[in-house]
């Protein structure tokens, strides 16, 4: 896991691409008019408090204001509170992790830097596919500060080099499940630590809470070559969708023709609904993030919900277009793609979704719903496998749970030991085997060696007794040999004569 960069480090986003801060747009309103710190002085023209019967102190009784010349009223400061949250949240600032994945060469790197108007990847920090990885799924993340309109955000990516390159891929998906689980084992272990210090009497604005690590948002890029998701895009999403908010992105969509995307787009759908797929829903209405219809249309978030799964085109280069106006997109033959066009992809109704209206909904659903399932299972699974019972001793649970995790522990280091002595064991089989091998081998040389040095003297002694035969045969056939060379040198000597008298008569 990559440290985060110093907050010192800031990389400022073009005010044109305003993001707004996940709070109410009427926090910005001025508070000058709720200012006053006059003390109240009761007065019959101050809140009244409508009669009711009920004596139960829980019970709620409803106050209105009974002047008829609101002048009068002096204001009491409470409606200031929404201001004071503001303040802090911005104070505070904000955090954001962004895992983006899928195959390479699908224009990830360019996606993030269009979508946040930086260059987050470049020749210092080139793309995933770019950058020098071993073999399989490898994860990196990079943290960046960025400020807009004096918001802060701490914005993490993580993005997976060598996801789907090797030729078995079956188990691509288990390195992004693996860091998406140790981030909500960091932020658990951290959340459940005694010696936490807590400040202010807010317990969500709370100064020291724990580092947000957790992944909010993961970006999976499908391929537009094919007829719908492969088999590792399936049992990737399988893993995905259960652990972190997950959003299908077709890449490079300006490869496909209007009705080819759209069709391409069902099919992708009914193959998520068969398997049975729930990627991140975008609500549709505004009154579930707390705001207004006045904020955020419903009617633009339905049509630009309705675009799913996004096909995007994405560019960080500026072209002129006929009229003169230049545009981020790309040129080619046949025209040019304008990546903020809603004719032409589905970037610009994903950028205002995710950064515009859901980025803070990101967040809680990460928050009330993937780590409390994580939360969940993992205390299920503690228990399960410390065969852990409640019992009626004085032990607080989170001092019992740390006594299961130590037990826990001992039975994992002995289970290490246990596996030692047993890979000690094989070893000593195997180099004893080795050993009785190379002895084996060493034997069978022996023996050749020697096979051969007989075989030698055998043909050396033979040789010698046929030497020893043939001295004796020439010895006992000399006079013989003899006159047959003298009968031979005359027929030799016969036979030149009668060839030089041939020669003189012709």
């Amino acid at each position: 896991m990559v440290a985060a960069v110093p907050r010192s480090v800031m990389i400022k986003v073009d005010d044109q691409l305003r993001m707004h801060a996940p709070v109410d747009h009427k926090f910005y309103e001025s508070c000058t008019q709720n200012s006053s710190h006059a003390p109240v002085v009761p007065s019959n023209n101050m809140n009244k408090i409508c009669s009711s019967n009920n004596t139960d102190s829980n019970s709620l009784i409803t106050v209105s204001k009974t002047s008829p010349d609101d002048r009068t009223v002096r204001r009491v400061g409470f409606s200031n509170l929404p201001n004071q949250i503001h303040r802090k949240a911005v104070r505070r600032g904000f955090v954001f992790n962004l895992m983006i994945t899928g195959n390479s060469g699908l224009g990830k790197s360019t996606f993030i830097n269009s979508l946040f108007c930086t260059d987050f990847y470049n020749a210092d920090y080139p793309g995933p596919s770019k950058r020098s990885h071993p073999s399989g799924t490898c994860v990196d993340s990079k943290t960046f500060a960025l400020s807009e309109a004096n918001v802060s955000l701490l914005l993490t990516i993580i993005d997976t080099p060598g996801f789907g390159s090797d030729l078995d891929n079956s188990l691509s998906w288990k390195p992004l499940v693996k860091h998406i689980d140790s981030r909500f084992e960091s932020y658990l272990r951290a959340e459940l630590n005694v010696s936490r210090v807590t400040v202010g009497s807010g317990a969500t604005y709370q100064i020291n809470l724990p580092d947000d690590k957790r992944v909010h948002l993961c970006l999976y890029f499908i391929s537009p070559n094919g007829h719908g998701l492969h088999q590792l895009d399936v049992e990737t999403l399988k893993q995905l969708h259960k652990r972190v908010n997950t959003v299908v992105i077709i890449g490079k969509a300006d490869s496909l023709t209007p009705d080819e995307c759209n069709q391409f787009k069902q099919t992708i759908l009914r193959e998520l609904y068969d398997h049975n797929i729930k990627l991140y829903d975008f609500p549709e209405s505004v009154a579930k993030l707390g705001g207004t219809d006045e904020s955020h249309s419903v009617n633009e978030i339905r049509q630009a919900r309705a675009r799913q799964p996004f096909a995007v085109v994405t560019s960080i280069n500026l072209v002129t277009l006929p009229d003169g106006r230049k545009v981020y997109g790309r040129s080619y033959p046949w025209g040019i793609v304008e990546c903020d066009n809603l004719e032409h992809n589905d970037f610009h109704a994903l950028k205002h979704l995710l950064m515009n209206v859901h980025m803070q909904d990101l967040i809680d659903v990460t928050h009330h719903t993937h780590y409390t399932n994580y939360f969940s299972s993992r205390l299920t699974s503690i228990a399960e496998a410390s065969k852990f019972l409640a019992t009626e001793d004085s032990r607080e649970p989170l001092s019992q749970l740390e006594t299961e995790r130590l037990a826990h522990q001992r039975k994992l280091a002995k289970l290490e030991s246990e596996m030692e002595n047993v890979f000690e064991q094989k070893v000593h089989e195997r180099t004893n085997k080795l050993i009785e091998t190379e002895r084996d081998l060493v034997e069978r040389a022996e023996q050749s060696e020697k096979h051969i040095l007989t075989q030698l003297a055998e043909f050396e002694k033979r040789r010698q007794e046929f030497e020893d035969e043939r001295a004796i045969w020439e010895a006992e056939n000399r006079e013989y040999l003899e006159a047959l060379q003298i009968s031979v040198d005359r027929s030799d000597c016969i036979k030149e004569k009668f060839r030089i008298k041939r020669k003189g008569l012709f």
